[in-house]
């Protein structure tokens, strides 16, 4: 019997593909149907995008696609067989996603319909494509949605889990919906099929996968802040009281901290590398580390003031949570801890102007997702547990 024999209903064999601006993993994911068991990730695998000094969109597309194909390659390889469906988890800039609150009143009590949430939904999206269509007019591609999850739900004021059927004068829905172009779609399942013929290809967000990991991962708290610095974005997600209210992205992340030094130091990327490693072990020589403190500290200063304007677009009711989950590459992780750790702005805005940054390494996630082969990826574990999840409902 096969590894993917379909006479097996005890577990379903899934491909998730980690699609962000940095790099593209993949990996071969086994997905139980019993609730009480945990996903298993078979292989995996992960290829870095072509590093750029100018990012046009068309060419770093196609340069994704390249990282894209050469994973799903090598999964390939493992000769493993084909999976059953496949998942592609998208991080900026491949997508928007933003988070809706949407209300409806009347004089007498109603019944709550599934026919009333779908229309208040479809209110929504008219509105979120032309907003989509406004803010990237340059990608000539209309959008499609590619997952939409109705985050909490408020009748006459208080939160009801299962509000179909009950009564009320006032609803208040909490949603969150996520677009992609068409044409970025389109040309994944494209790059896709040449490796795995035929297979059912799925789409969701990185921010909607943290948030389900780190929310069953973590009892408490219940309010934390949801930071991924990428190779060009870092995105952002407020949670309060167990609902993702808001998602934000700016343009700055790994990437970008390496063409600055590149471009300040005049050196090729390798170097540039090679000088940030030694920097951060200690091992530099004190000549150049007094030449390369003031190039962080720049580098920090333009992160921090970027972070700020992102913050600043939030609403005032919004406060922000003094606990931050972050997840990087790990070459970079703990620069950008200690750049989180010391922004007075951060300080200056959470309770007690103190501020808890907890890293999402993989490991803390070994309870909720096994890891059969290779290291433990944090985001292909993240995205593993987010599958599973949806799969339960």
């Amino acid at each position: 019997m096969g590894l993917f024999s379909k006479s097996n209903n005890t577990e379903k064999i899934v491909a998730i593909f980690d699609i962000g601006s940095g790099s593209v993993g993949g990996a071969i994911v086994k997905i139980p149907t019993d609730k009480k068991s945990i996903p298993t990730i078979i292989k995996s695998a992960r290829t870095e995008i072509a590093f750029r000094n100018e990012l046009d969109f068309n060419t770093f597309l196609e340069d994704m696609l390249d990282a894209l194909n050469k994973t799903a390659t090598e999964l390939y390889k493992s000769k493993l067989g084909a999976p059953e469906e496949i998942e592609c988890v998208l991080a900026s800039p491949w997508y928007i996603s933003e988070t809706r609150i949407v209300k409806m009143s009347k004089e007498h009590s109603f019944v709550f319909t599934k026919k009333i949430a779908d229309e208040l939904f479809n209110k929504e999206i008219t509105a979120l494509n032309d907003k989509y269509q406004s803010k990237y007019g340059g990608v000539e591609s209309a959008p499609d949605v590619i997952e939409h999850h109705i985050m909490n739900v408020l009748l006459n004021g208080y939160s009801v889990p299962e509000p179909i059927g009950k009564r009320s004068r006032a609803v208040e829905m909490n949603m969150i919906i996520s677009l992609s172009p068409k044409v970025c779609l389109e040309k994944i399942r494209k790059t896709i099929s040449k490796t795995y013929h035929s297979t059912k290809v799925s789409f969701s967000s990185f921010s909607v996968a943290s948030f389900i990991a780190v929310r069953d991962r973590y009892v408490s708290p219940d309010s934390y802040l949801l930071l991924d610095i990428s190779g060009e974005l870092t995105d952002v997600g407020i949670v309060s009281k167990g609902v993702l209210k808001a998602t934000l992205s700016f343009p700055f992340g790994k990437k970008t901290f390496f063409k600055y030094m590149c471009s300040k130091l005049e050196v090729e990327l390798r170097d540039a590398q090679e000088l940030f490693s030694l920097h951060s072990s200690g091992t530099i020589s004190k000549k150049l580390k007094d030449k390369l403190d003031p190039l962080f500290k720049s580098i920090e200063n333009s992160w921090s003031e970027a972070f700020r304007a992102c913050i600043n677009t939030l609403p005032h009711t919004l406060t922000l949570p003094g606990t931050i989950f972050l997840t990087a590459d790990a070459d970079i992780r703990s620069w950008f801890v200690d750049v989180v750790r010391n922004e007075e702005y951060i300080q200056s805005m959470v309770a007690e102007r103190k501020c808890t940054v907890v890293t999402l390494e993989g490991p803390e996630f070994l309870p909720m997702c096994n890891v059969k082969e290779g290291q433990c990826d944090p985001f292909l574990m993240i995205e593993a547990i987010s599958v599973m999840r949806k799969r339960e409902k």
